[in-house]
């Protein structure tokens, strides 16, 4: 989907993409369970390698929810009439609560296994899931107080500066950026590693583990410039605020491709939003 937003192929959107959404949200609907709380995604693992499945994991249902909606306005964008089914599904899907704070799944609690997984933060970014101001606080600060007790694991560690920042503490982002992504990195040709070996000596030194790399690319070109890319201009990409770490003044990029023309991309601290500019000249 972010392929044919950032190149507005809408031929690739109706003969590659639509396939495989329309796929999964047919496959969503079958696996889904009505209930007197809605509709729930029961006995599933979500982003932990947990011991056992549990009901209404949170990025597993909010993943849902996006890839229904989705599915819903590919359809109506190509002309497929899409099923009704799909938007109400996707309404309706549980998101497990504790107060205002998303939480990993039902019964959620500090004692369980693999607790401090902030996947529901991951939900936001990259997801892009649209929280209330309220749940997003709740969400961010439940799961940024436990960071210290995930970081070092592989993957969403190296989101975790972008997630700090999205909470405005840059003294915070800076520190996770540098223990989420910073030091994983080992050996004389600088290898990013699966896990931080200070954290896990017990796991074999594998790299380059390119799902962390991914991560801290995706943290400078879409986490802390807030951009969540669609079918309108650039300039409208950007979602809040740009907030970058402690010591950082602006991430710059020479050369984007948006639309099959060549593109400028700068965040600055404090500006509004990110900015895209012509880069050919």
């Amino acid at each position: 989907m972010f392929h044919a937003r950032i190149t507005g192929d809408r031929e690739f959107l109706r003969t590659r993409a639509w396939p495989v959404v329309s796929g999964v949200a047919e496959w969503l609907e079958s696996r889904v369970v009505p209930t007197s709380r809605g509709f729930e995604i029961q006995q599933a693992m979500g982003i932990a390698e947990r011991q056992q499945p549990a009901d209404n994991s949170a990025f597993t249902n909010i993943a849902a929810k996006q890839v229904l909606r989705i599915a819903t306005e590919i359809g109506a964008d190509i002309g497929v009439f899409p099923k009704p089914s799909w938007n109400e599904i996707a309404e309706k899907l549980v998101i497990p609560r504790q107060g205002e704070a998303i939480v990993s799944y039902d019964g959620h609690s500090s004692d369980h296994e693999k607790a401090a997984t902030p996947d529901p933060l991951a939900a936001l970014f990259p997801l892009g899931y649209q929280m209330s101001p309220e749940c997003e606080r709740a969400t961010l600060a439940l799961f940024l107080a436990k960071s210290r007790d995930y970081i070092g694991s592989p993957m969403l560690s190296a989101l975790c500066g972008v997630w700090a920042a999205w909470s405005g503490d840059r003294e915070l982002a800076a520190s996770l950026l540098d223990e989420g992504y910073a030091a994983f990195l080992h050996g004389r040709f600088m290898q990013t590693l699966e896990y931080r070996p200070d954290r896990f000596p017990e796991q074999p030194a594998a790299g380059p583990f390119m799902a962390n790399i991914g991560g801290f690319l995706m943290s400078l070109l879409l986490g802390f410039p807030a951009l969540l890319p669609d079918f309108g201009e650039p300039d409208r990409w950007s979602r809040r605020p740009v907030v970058l770490p402690a010591g950082w003044k602006a991430i710059k990029v020479g050369r984007l491709w948006v639309r099959g023309k060549p593109m400028r991309m700068r965040a600055r601290q404090g500006d509004v939003q990110a900015r895209f500019e012509s880069a050919e000249d």
